[in-house]
């Protein structure tokens, strides 16, 4: 186990996967739920707000899994927009109160090697990363107002 925790590389694939695995698996869970109900799933939408406002945090994990996609080979040093990207991660998934997210994200920062960045991405993929992090911030903390106001 702490062998796995040593190598960025193995850490990044299982951030990758929890975060592919969970918004599908949540689908799976909604269509059962409408299946069970014996509704579709618009009209579960319509009758539980705070599931619709859930599933748009949910579904920002794709956005999150494509800009780590983007990042997984670039860098393993923390002081890279990798380790960034992770420290913003971190919070995002604490404002989602996604646990298990935050438990990766930190053991993922901290497999990083703590010394300079030495790699520096290309200008076009620096700006769809921080695009991606601007438009998942923003959309977190709307729904998050959201859920407070309900």
């Amino acid at each position: 186990m702490t062998r796995l925790l040593l190598e960025p590389i193995k850490m990044k694939r299982l951030l990758f996967g929890y975060w592919l695995l969970v918004p599908c698996l949540y689908v799976v869970y909604l269509f059962t739920l409408a299946a069970v109900q014996q509704t579709t799933v618009s009209i579960i939408f319509a009758t539980i707000p705070s599931l619709t406002l859930t599933t748009i945090i949910v579904l920002l994990l794709f956005f999150q899994l494509f800009a780590l996609y983007k990042l997984i080979d670039s860098s393993d040093y923390r002081a890279s927009l990798l380790g960034n990207f992770l420290k913003f991660s971190m919070i995002q998934q604490l404002f989602s109160l996604n646990i298990i997210g935050i438990i990766l994200c930190i053991l993922v920062y901290r497999s990083l090697l703590p010394t300079k960045d030495e790699l520096i991405l290309p200008k076009s993929e620096q700006w769809i990363v921080y695009g991606v992090m601007t438009f998942v911030g923003c959309v977190t903390v709307i729904v998050l107002l959201i859920r407070i106001s309900l």
